[in-house]
């Protein structure tokens, strides 16, 4: 049988993803990273916190159906949230050349961030774990941290076939803004 992301919602096909040290909650500050992107250069979260809010989104995989569909969303409302300074990072474990290519293709605004061996979605708790056709990739996730780093929403999806609520991601940055 050939699998899909909405294949998922059979309760034997779940992959659940593993936690580092916990799932992070609203109120934590968020764990620092070093990432390779899009930009020919490596982003660190804690360089680009201080002006306005971060969104960090994470997501399964370059080039697939519903990543497009996300991705794409987060593109469109990318003028909005520069409004209050804020900056998106887009997160899978997909290699560097795959990311450049998909970010071209899609004339991505924002960086996407390698994150080949998984290290950070793990801290995140956002990798999906040892088994299934999942294993090794992150689920679809959003993290809005304010300014400090210190996170201020959290979504993360229960089926990788789920989208986030785009207009509460769209509230939470503004309010997030404003701290």
């Amino acid at each position: 049988m050939i699998r899909n992301e909405i294949d998922l919602n059979r309760e034997n096909d779940r992959a659940e993803p593993i936690m580092a040290n916990g799932p992070l909650e609203v109120g934590m500050e968020a764990p620092d990273f070093e990432l390779p992107s899009t930009l020919e250069e490596k982003i660190n979260l804690k360089s680009v916190l201080g002006s306005g809010p971060v969104v960090i989104v994470f997501y399964v995989s370059d080039w697939g159906m519903m990543c497009n569909v996300v991705i794409r969303a987060f593109k469109e409302m990318y003028a909005d949230l520069k409004r209050w300074n804020a900056k998106i990072l887009a997160i899978s474990t997909n290699s560097i050349f795959s990311h450049r290519a998909w970010a071209e293709h899609m004339k991505l605004p924002f960086p996407l961030l390698s994150d080949f061996d998984g290290r950070v979605s793990k801290r995140y708790g956002v990798l999906y774990g040892q088994e299934g056709y999942l294993k090794g990739y992150s689920n679809r996730a959003v993290f809005i941290l304010d300014s400090k780093g210190i996170i201020r929403y959290v979504w993360i999806a229960d089926d990788p076939s789920y989208e986030p609520n785009y207009e509460e991601i769209r509230a939470e940055v503004e309010k997030a803004h404003g701290k």
